[in-house]
C-alpha cells in the first residue's frame, strides 16, 4: 500500500505531530484533519482530540528527554574538565621532579596534591548529583561512558591523596636529616609508603575498551601518568631498601671508595686514590684517603678473572695493577677485583666498592660548597674541579712525586662529605644527585652481599652491561693507551649506520670520532706526555678502542665478556688538534622484530658526553624516520618503525 498524501499539505507535514500521524501516512490510512485558514494555498489541519493528547504527550517526553540529556551531557563534559585539570597538575609533577628537592618545593607540591583532590571531589559531586545521568545510565553505551567516569574521578581522588601522603613522609625524612646523618625510622617509613602504594596504584589501571571520546581520553592520560609513577616507585622502592642496608640498619659497613681519574680513562676512569666510607645507624663518613701506590701489590690477587674478560684484558693485569681494574666494562667485575686486591693488600675485607669519578665529584660539590685540600692552592668547588684535578694540577706539580697526584679524587671526596657535617644537605637533593651520576656511570657500586647487590642491580646502580635487554645493547669503550693524562683533551662521537635486508637482519657499522685538542707544539710534561713505549711526541694521544655488540651478534673476532660480544681493541693514534676515524661492523640476525627495530646504548662515563647519530637504510620496509640523534649522558633507547 502506497503512503497516504493530503489534497494539498505543507512540507514535513507526515513527521509534524508524533509517530502514530507519521504511521497513518506511511501505512497509507486515510484521515481527516480539521481545516485552518489557509496561507499560501496550503491546508493547515487539526488533529482530533486523542491524537491531540498524544502528542502533546510525546512532545512533552521528549522535551523532558532532551532537557535531561543535556543537563547529564553538561554534567559529564563539567567533570571531564575537572578531571582534566587534575592530570594536567599530575603530569606537571611527574614532569618536574626537582620540586620535590627543597622544603618550599615539597610545600607547594602537597598544596597542588590537595588542590587535585578538591577537583576530585568537586568532580564526583557533579556526576553523583546529576539526574539526566541517573536516567541515562539504565543505557548499555551511556552507563559504560558514565561508569568509566565515574571510576576515572575516584582514581584520581585516591592518587592524589596517596601521593600526598608519600611527598609528607619525603618532607619528614628531609627534616629529619642532618649533614651525613639519615633517619632511618623515616626512611623505613617512606619506604612502606612506596612499596605498597606501588601495588595499590597499579589497580587504579582500568581497560578503556567501551569508553569513547573525552571519557576514554582522560582514561588514557590517567593511565599513563599512573604506569609512569607505579614505576619510578618500584625504582625507588629498591633503592630505598638498598639505602637502609648501605646505611647501616643492620650493621656497620665499611666501603671501598675508588677514585676513578677520568684523564686517563678504561672504561671507567683509572684507580689512582681510594678512602673509606663507613656507615652505622644512619651515620656515613670518609676517611683515609690516599693514593693506590699505598696497596701496591707485586703478584695477583687470586680473584679468578672469567675467560673472555681474560682473554682480552688479562694481559693487563687487571687483579694486580690497579690501573687495569675498569678495563672491563662490567662495575660489578671491577669491584671484585678491586675488593680482592684490597684484602690482598691490607688483610682487610670491605663491604662493597664504590667507584667515584670526578663528575660525580662536582654533583657533589654543587650540593656542599667549595672545599680545600692541602695540596691544591685555593678552593675546590663544582665550577673548578675539573680543570684543577685533571688539568692544572698536573701543571702545578711538575716535579713532585706522583702519589701526591693519585690522592686528590678521593681527598676531594672526603672533604666534601666531611663538610656536609656542618652544611645542611637536603637528602632528597642528595639522592639526585646519586641518581644522576649513577645514570651517566660517574657512581657505580659493587656490593659484596648478594641480596644488596641484587638491589643495585635492579635499581641500575651497579654498572652491569648486560642485565638488561643484552640481544639490543651497544656499548662503546674508548681507552687510554699511552702513559699521560690526555683523555682531559678528547672529544668522541659515536655514529651508527644500520642497514636492514628484506629478512630483518640488520647490519650495524659503528664509527667512533675522536678529536684531540691538546695543544700543539708543546714540551714534554706528565700530562701531554709522551711515554716512549706508544707515544714519543708531547701530546700525541694513542687509545684503545672497544665495542660491545648485543649477546649472540655475529662480529668478526668477537668475545664473549661482560654478558655481551666485545671486539677490539683497535689502535686509534690521534695527533694533537687532529681526528681519526675507529669503524666496526656487527650483524644482528632477525633484528627486525613486529616492524619495530630496537637498538640500546649504554655510556662510557667519559668527562664529556658523546653525541650519538643512528641512521637507517632499509630499501624493502618503510621506516618513519631515517636518523636519530641523541646525547650518550645516560642510557638511551632508539627505535626505529618499520
Amino acid at each position: 500500500m502506497s503512503n497516504y498524501k493530503h489534497g494539498s499539505q505543507r512540507r514535513f507535514h507526515t513527521i509534524r505531530y508524533g509517530y502514530r500521524h507519521w504511521a497513518q501516512h506511511q501505512d497509507g490510512v486515510r484521515h481527516p484533519h480539521r481545516r485552518r485558514k489557509k496561507k499560501r494555498g496550503v491546508t493547515r489541519h487539526l488533529h482530533l482530540p486523542e491524537q491531540r493528547s498524544l502528542t502533546l504527550l510525546g512532545g512533552g517526553l521528549g522535551i523532558v528527554f532532551a532537557f535531561l540529556a543535556l543537563q547529564g551531557g553538561y554534567s559529564l563534559l563539567k567533570a571531564n574538565n575537572q578531571v582534566s585539570n587534575a592530570q594536567q597538575h599530575f603530569a606537571s609533577l611527574v614532569a618536574n621532579k626537582t620540586s620535590l628537592l627543597t622544603p618550599e618545593g615539597r610545600k607547594q607540591a602537597a598544596e597542588v596534591l590537595s588542590n587535585i583532590s578538591s577537583d576530585a571531589a568537586a568532580a564526583s559531586g557533579t556526576l553523583h548529583a546529576s539526574i539526566g545521568l541517573k536516567v541515562f545510565g539504565v543505557l548499555p553505551i551511556v552507563g559504560t561512558q558514565i561508569n568509566g567516569a565515574k571510576d576515572l574521578v575516584a582514581d584520581v581522588a585516591n592518587f592524589s591523596n596517596k601521593s600526598m601522603q608519600m611527598v609528607t613522609a619525603s618532607d619528614a625524612l628531609a627534616q629529619a636529616s642532618t649533614g651525613t646523618y639519615v633517619d632511618l625510622t623515616k626512611l623505613d617509613e617512606l619506604r612502606k609508603q612506596v612499596g605498597i602504594n606501588a601495588l595499590y596504584f597499579k589497580s587504579f589501571i582500568r581497560p578503556v575498551g567501551g569508553l569513547y571520546g573525552p571519557v576514554a581520553s582522560a582514561r588514557r592520560k590517567f593511565n599513563d601518568i599512573d604506569q609512569n609513577v607505579q614505576s619510578l616507585l618500584l625504582q625507588g622502592y629498591g633503592g630505598i631498601d638498598y639505602a637502609e642496608r648501605f646505611l647501616g640498619l643492620f650493621g656497620a659497613k665499611n666501603y671501598l671508595i675508588a677514585g676513578e681519574n677520568q684523564a686517563e680513562m678504561r672504561d671507567g676512569g683509572a684507580v689512582l686514590s681510594w678512602a673509606i666510607l663507613s656507615t652505622h645507624d644512619g651515620h656515613y663518613d670518609v676517611n683515609l684517603a690516599q693514593s693506590v701506590g699505598k696497596l701496591q701489590l707485586y703478584r695477583p690477587s687470586g680473584y679468578p678473572i672469567p675467560p673472555g674478560t681474560n682473554e682480552v684484558f688479562g694481559p693487563l693485569l687487571p687483579t694486580q695493577i690497579w690501573q687495569s681494574t675498569n678495563a672491563t666494562g662490567d662495575f660489578s667485575l671491577s669491584g671484585q677485583f678491586m675488593s680482592s686486591m684490597f684484602t690482598a693488600a691490607t688483610h682487610r675485607s670491605v663491604d662493597g666498592v664504590i667507584g667515584m669519578d670526578v663528575s660525580a665529584l662536582q654533583g657533589l660539590l654543587r650540593l656542599t660548597g667549595p672545599v680545600h685540600i692541602a695540596p691544591v692552592r685555593g678552593q675546590i668547588d663544582a665550577g673548578n674541579v675539573v680543570d684543577v684535578l685533571l688539568h692544572r694540577f698536573y701543571q702545578d706539580n711538575r716535579g713532585s712525586s706522583q702519589d701526591v697526584r693519585h690522592d686528590e679524587i678521593a681527598s676531594v671526596a672526603q672533604a666534601a662529605v666531611k663538610k656536609m657535617n656542618t652544611t645542611h644537605v637536603d637528602v632528597a637533593r642528595l639522592i639526585r644527585m646519586l641518581a644522576e651520576a649513577s645514570a651517566g656511570r660517574h657512581l657505580m657500586i659493587w656490593d659484596a652481599s648478594p641480596a644488596r647487590e641484587g638491589l643495585v642491580t635492579a635499581y641500575g646502580g651497579g654498572g652491569q652491561l648486560a642485565t638488561t635487554d643484552p640481544t639490543s645493547t651497544f656499548h662503546l669503550s674508548v681507552q687510554s693507551g699511552v702513559a699521560a693524562k690526555l683523555d682531559y683533551y678528547t672529544r668522541i662521537k659515536e655514529k651508527v649506520a644500520v642497514t636492514v635486508d628484506a629478512a630483518g637482519n640488520a647490519f650495524v657499522t659503528t664509527t667512533a670520532t675522536i678529536t684531540n685538542l691538546a695543544p700543539a707544539g708543546q714540551g714534554p710534561s706528565y700530562q701531554l706526555g709522551p711515554d716512549h713505549v706508544n707515544a714519543f711526541r708531547p701530546g700525541d694521544y694513542v687509545g684503545r678502542v672497544y665495542l660491545y655488540s648485543p649477546k649472540g651478534s655475529s662480529v668478526a673476532g668477537g668475545v664473549s665478556e661482560s654478558g655481551l660480544v666485545l671486539n677490539g681493541p683497535l689502535a686509534a693514534k690521534v695527533a694533537p688538534q687532529q681526528t681519526t676515524n675507529v669503524t666496526f661492523q656487527t650483524i644482528l640476525y632477525g633484528a627486525v622484530k613486529d616492524h619495530h627495530l630496537h637498538l640500546r646504548f649504554i655510556p662510557q662515563g667519559v668527562l664529556h658526553p658523546v653525541p650519538l647519530t643512528v641512521t637507517i637504510n632499509a630499501p624493502q620496509w618503510t621506516p618513519t624516520l631515517k636518523e636519530q640523534s641523541t646525547v650518550l649522558d645516560r642510557t638511551r633507547t632508539i627505535d626505529f618503525s618499520l
